[in-house]
């Protein structure tokens, strides 16, 4: 059984209101989880975008915010906005990629990349008073895969689905050349891709139409593991590399897999979460204490990361949660924020204690 966890205001563009009636859903925790008497409360809820939001990004990094506290967001039309943490209001509001779902949003180096489902990724930067494109990437066919940006010793590089090859590509972000290829077989589309880095070795984990899991050697281009763990397609995967070695992916199937890779570089299953909706979003906090899970039902739902335990349901949003997001910095001295953007057109920003 579950009881009632917190019931307020939420401030809204800035002030203080009252939940409109149609947004007056309750957030619960479970009744034998003593030590969260109140286990969310929403700090922001915005409702400007006109399509389904479908990227998140926090930075502290946002030259036109004076490096204050930022949210950029994007949704299914191909609006990009960038929020200002500070004073709660949209700094800048742009559209581009044709009208096409916005998949990845990143501030890095005073400029903004953003991937869209126009099979192009821009690199916008703020210069004379506006917003424009000063690069972009063609990604044919990208479907419904994100790209990913990661880091290594030399340089930034930027991972791209191409469709109609079955390769994910891996271009140098500054000098736009392929760096490697990664050819993909007998799985379907990419649905999903994360990169994380392990023993000093940079790796690749592709979820897949078929619902299994890749592991892949960057520096080799090879596919070292592949791990069946879903019916149904991927939508989502994490990992933890830094705490507890563990990963997790969701699908339609209803169900979150938790799996590892061992020391020989094997992908591992460790235990099945059965849900009641279908996975959409998942994340690891990143001290490695929290998992968030965003469902179909509207649902967000709060994991315990060590013991997997469910310690909070939160229902406040009107349709499927499209995308989560963990915030790596304090915002208003709240040190545990995330923001969920949901197909109901808001984002809600939210504290946890």
């Amino acid at each position: 059984m579950f009881q009632k966890a917190f019931v307020g205001r939420a401030k809204e563009n800035g002030t203080f209101s009252p939940f409109f009636s149609s947004y007056s859903k309750k957030y619960f925790c479970p009744s034998n989880i003593q030590h969260f008497s109140r286990v969310s409360h929403i700090i922001q809820l915005w409702r400007g975008h006109e399509g389904c939001v479908t990227a998140l990004h926090f930075t502290n990094e946002c030259d036109i915010t004076a490096n204050q506290p930022t949210l950029i967001s994007g949704s299914k039309i191909g609006e990009i906005f960038i929020w200002n943490l500070k004073t709660f209001r949209t700094v800048y509001r742009l559209k581009n990629h044709d009208g096409n779902s916005v998949l990845y949003l990143y501030y890095y180096k005073s400029t903004l990349i953003s991937h869209g489902r126009n099979d192009f990724l821009n690199i916008w930067k703020f210069q004379n008073q506006a917003w424009s494109i000063i690069r972009q990437l063609q990604s044919p066919n990208t479907a419904f895969c994100a790209a990913e940006l990661y880091f290594t010793q030399n340089s930034a590089n930027i991972v791209l689905f191409n469709n109609n090859t079955h390769t994910l590509k891996i271009y140098d972000y500054e000098k736009e050349n392929v760096l490697k290829t990664l050819k993909i077989k007998n799985v379907g589309m990419c649905m999903c891709i994360k990169s994380i880095e392990l023993k000093a070795t940079n790796f690749l984990l592709a979820g897949y139409e078929s619902g299994e899991v890749g592991l892949w050697d960057c520096e080799s281009e090879q596919e070292i593991s592949q791990l069946k763990l879903h019916e149904e397609p991927i939508m989502c995967l994490d990992y933890d590399s830094q705490h507890k070695n563990r990963g997790v992916t969701g699908s339609v199937d209803k169900s979150l897999r938790i799996w590892t890779i061992s020391e020989d570089s094997a992908l591992t299953e460790v235990k099945t979460v059965m849900t009641n909706s279908e996975i959409t979003a998942v994340k690891i906090r990143e001290d490695g204490k929290i998992l968030i899970t965003g469902s179909t039902d509207s649902n967000i739902r709060i994991f315990s990361w060590k013991n997997l335990k469910l310690l909070a349901l939160l229902n406040f949003h009107l349709q499927s949660i499209s995308v989560l997001s963990c915030c790596p910095f304090s915002i208003d001295k709240q040190k545990s924020v995330f923001a969920s953007g949901s197909d109901d057109k808001c984002i809600a920003l939210w504290s946890l204690y």
